[in-house]
């Protein structure tokens, strides 16, 4: 790819055709790498830029980072099926940049890799599948170079819906549960939150419904990390309802979905080693 092209732009690119984005779903995920991808890219120190993806899942923000920005990419997983995955998607992709991806099952809270060795890590949508959180952010800081950057998303605990969703009677929280969300990501909307996070050794389920910037600025602090900036994003519609809306208009709120928008329901943060 030119590398005269400007930096956004080769992203974009690169990931449009990694995710192929067709409906609300796929926009949405689409918009969140590139949020990651962009302040990635921006925060880039050096020439030689090595990067830890925590969470990789099928690849896509790992393989535009080596694709777009010629970094060194670590893409780690803890299910085997998603290691395959991001091996499979390597092997058709550019082979200089494909060589520059490295593929690694491991635990998130507990990373296999030297202290200092990375100058940047990123966790996308991890840290709610976490027994213990705070150990992901230790990890994270420790494998960190100095003044290295930790991005990440998670859903906001503080997000509208659940707001509204306190005061309503538990057989009404239920039926909407039921009805707008996946019952297997989503068990403290059910209010079995307790009984799932310890009956299922499923990483996919959440541990909690996600984190307010206050909890995750303490929990960062606690870690060694500064908050160098947070904010809550996206348009607190159910992907259901969004799925049946026109696809230009879903298209639209997808995209633009990763403006701060207070009360949103994921939360965009960036942080500092100390």
């Amino acid at each position: 790819m030119d590398s005269r092209t400007p930096a956004h732009e080769r992203i974009d690119r690169v990931l449009r055709d990694l995710v192929q984005p067709s409906n609300y779903v796929t926009w949405e995920y689409f918009s969140r790498q590139r949020l990651l991808a962009r302040g990635i890219v921006g925060s880039r120190r050096a020439q030689r830029t090595r990067v830890l993806d925590i969470g990789c899942g099928h690849g896509a923000l790992s393989l535009t980072l080596a694709e777009s920005a010629g970094f060194d990419v670590v893409a780690m997983d803890v299910l085997e099926s998603r290691v395959r995955s991001v091996g499979a998607r390597r092997a058709t992709r550019d082979p200089e940049a494909a060589a520059r991806v490295r593929i690694v099952r491991a635990d998130a809270e507990s990373l296999p890799f030297r202290d200092e060795s990375f100058d940047a890590v990123a966790a996308t949508e991890v840290l709610e599948h976490l027994d213990e959180p705070g150990r992901m952010l230790a990890e994270a800081r420790r494998v960190l170079r100095p003044a290295g950057r930790f991005f990440m998303t998670t859903p906001n605990s503080g997000a509208l819906p659940y707001r509204i969703l306190r005061f309503l009677p538990d057989s009404t929280v239920a039926r909407l549960a039921a009805s707008l969300t996946q019952e297997t990501l989503h068990p403290e909307l059910l209010h079995d939150h307790a009984t799932a996070a310890c009956s299922s050794g499923d990483p996919d389920r959440h541990r909690r419904e996600g984190f307010t910037l206050q909890e995750l600025g303490r929990l960062a602090a606690q870690a060694g990390l500064r908050m160098a900036g947070a904010y809550t994003y996206r348009i607190p519609i159910p992907d259901r309802v969004m799925q049946v809306t026109p696809r230009t208009l879903s298209r639209s709120v997808a995209t633009l979905g990763t403006r701060p928008l207070p009360l949103g329901l994921q939360l965009y943060a960036e942080f500092t080693k100390t």
